[in-house]
């Protein structure tokens, strides 16, 4: 056991610098936060939690993720660690969005991956041919955006109608 404390403790506590780096942890915030859902933690204790002397409860991953909206910063390295990635799960599908309309937005999404791609390749780009940080960055973002049309279109479907 004494290995998997060990590889927990700095990853929790390169998680937890990650996110106030980002500015979307305070701790002040994070324990009041906690103390309006009746969850009492003493502002030491995470204190200790980002300096690596305890480690973080599995449990307040959750909890963090909601705090923090950065679900990919808190449940990333775990994931990326079996080769998987976290994106958001609709909470709805809007109304009037019918199967033709949701299944034209996923191809919209996709033109718009294709057209990031095509631009990031051409010889006047900021790499040339070659795809440099920013437009990785950019091509990213298309993909995610895909993918949100995507899952979009599968609730959807899953849905009684």
């Amino acid at each position: 056991m004494g290995t998997v404390k060990q590889a927990y403790g700095p990853w929790s506590q390169a998680m937890l610098s990650q996110l106030r780096a980002s500015g979307d942890f305070k701790v002040e915030a994070f324990v009041a936060w906690l103390a309006e859902r009746d969850i009492k933690i003493d502002r030491t204790l995470v204190s200790h939690w980002i300096s690596g002397r305890s480690h973080l409860p599995a449990d307040l991953l959750p909890l963090l993720c909601d705090f923090t909206g950065r679900h990919d910063i808190v449940f990333g390295e775990y994931l990326h660690a079996v080769r998987c990635e976290v994106y958001a799960l609709p909470a709805g599908i809007p109304d009037g969005d019918e199967l033709s309309d949701l299944v034209l937005h996923a191809g919209a999404a996709f033109g718009q991956l294709q057209h990031t791609l095509f631009e990031a390749r051409q010889p006047d780009s900021p790499g040339g041919i070659e795809v440099v940080a920013e437009e990785r960055e950019e091509i990213r973002d298309a993909l995610d955006d895909l993918i949100q049309e995507l899952a979009e279109l599968r609730a959807w479907l899953c849905a009684d109608h």
